[in-house]
């Protein structure tokens, strides 16, 4: 029997699923219409950025480095030190965070550790090996004695303490003698468990490109150029120094630094690459190595690969009166790639008139490339990013103009960069923003 009743309330009851559905479709869709690439990630700390203090008051933690680990963890490198005069004190400093951006107690207790090699110590990257172990790489600086640094590897097994397989006590030093020797960034590990360093030395002169190779046991890899590192320069009278390195097809390493005039005015990008033995590749413009002027102080400060085997190199280019984002792309010979911005070179000045310097590159699985710096005048600096399409033009889907800039509170500097494999991006840096007014870890998370 025909039941008018029960027919109206389930029209009724049918009509306000109906209704709820709707309202919770049109609230995920504001939900996800709010949340914009680019954006702070909240699912990170609450508010996309985290702050470290390692070691107290009046002790400066500069985050210089960042690796992820399969499971999503975030390791972060950096200085910590007292201060530069002589009788200051430095060690590397190394940070493990949750996805959360917690602490992860898993590693060293309280997921944070310092490593003391007797001096002014100052890790500039960090990588992760296969099989979970992480690798630092920096420079140590022997007080009183000017100039007188040398290069210096730590390693760490997963829970934090330091790796004994590894030259005894997890840690190495190497000196070749002359003076400097040192790193601003760059370490790769390769696929047979070699260890890749690029950086800096005094030749007696001035200085060169230096790329030193570590056997897995932290011993210098004779079979690389004979004593395991090798020094190659731009010209005479030129001061050149590496900053980062990338390995591409057949294991050729590719080195990418500045090459500047003796009095440093003018610099240039400067790259080299070399064969897995360490002589310079002369199928890279016929001698191994390319410099890129873009008309002012040009630092090339970080390195990627892409899947088609050409070159990205990103950096700045300073004029007396404004600092600018530098990009250039080169092809698999050496050339510049001129499907990228019309010549292979990109210079982009979002806030004229003030420094906007750039440190870190990452490249997206989409082949979009973001870069990571600091913008601003001194004592009020903030993150800067950007993001550019493939062809080398700003990608306005990236916080609308394709650039953005985060504050900490004080004089923020982001260092590095990298994706995560759920392509959140993570910025690592250093902000004064504490209640000490000392420096400080400073990391961000961003939606992609």
């Amino acid at each position: 029997m025909f039941n008018l009743k029960s027919y109206f309330y389930s029209i009724k009851n049918a009509g306000l699923k109906t209704l709820l559905l709707v309202m919770a479709s049109s609230v995920l869709t504001f939900t996800i219409a709010l949340a914009a690439s680019g954006d702070l990630d909240t699912t990170f700390s609450g508010d996309g950025k985290v702050t470290t203090n390692i070691g107290g008051a009046l002790v400066n933690d500069f985050g210089r480095a960042i690796a992820i680990q399969p499971d999503g963890k975030i390791v972060a490198v950096g200085d910590h030190f007292t201060n530069w005069d002589p009788g200051g004190k430095g060690d590397f400093a190394v940070v493990r965070y949750k996805t959360n951006g917690a602490l992860d107690p898993l590693f060293s207790g309280d997921g944070k550790l310092t490593t003391d090699f007797g001096g002014i110590d100052m890790p500039l990257d960090v990588a992760i090996q296969p099989d979970g172990k992480i690798v630092v790489a920096g420079q140590t600086w022997y007080q009183p004695i000017p100039d007188n640094w040398d290069l210096i590897l730590s390693r760490y097994n997963s829970n934090g303490s330091l790796d004994t397989t590894f030259s005894g006590d997890g840690k190495v030093i190497t000196d070749f003698g002359g003076g400097e020797n040192g790193t601003f960034g760059g370490l790769t590990i390769q696929s047979d468990g070699k260890i890749v360093v690029a950086g800096y030395m005094d030749n007696g002169i001035n200085g060169d490109f230096a790329v030193h190779r570590y056997n897995a046991n932290g011993s210098l890899d004779t079979t690389f150029h004979g004593d395991g590192m090798v020094n190659i320069g731009f010209g005479s009278g030129r001061n050149d120094g590496a900053s980062d390195l990338a390995i591409a097809s057949g294991g050729k390493l590719v080195v990418v630094g500045s090459s500047c005039d003796s009095s440093y005015i003018n610099c240039n990008f400067a790259i080299a690459r070399f064969n897995p033995n360490g002589s310079l590749d002369t199928t890279f413009s016929a001698d191994g190595k390319v410099t890129t002027d873009f008309g002012g102080y040009d630092d090339g400060d970080s390195i990627v690969i892409q899947l088609n085997g050409k070159i990205v190199v990103a950096g700045y280019s300073s004029v007396p009166s404004d600092s600018r984002f530098a990009l250039a792309r080169y092809n698999t010979n050496g050339s510049l790639d001129t499907t990228f911005s019309g010549d292979g070179k990109v210079l982009s000045n979002p806030n004229p008139g003030v420094d906007d310097w750039i440190f870190g590159l990452a490249i997206q699985p989409d082949g979009k490339l973001v870069i990571a710096g600091r913008t601003g005048n001194n004592g009020s600096r903030d993150f800067i990013l950007a993001r550019y399409n493939s062809n080398g033009t700003l990608d306005n889907t990236f916080s609308s103009n394709g650039w953005l800039t985060t504050d900490f509170g004080g004089d923020d500097y982001a260092w590095d960069i990298a994706i995560q494999a759920n392509g959140r991006l993570v910025v690592i840096g250093r902000t004064n923003a504490g209640a000490g007014a000392d420096w400080d870890f400073a990391l961000a998370r961003y939606l992609p």
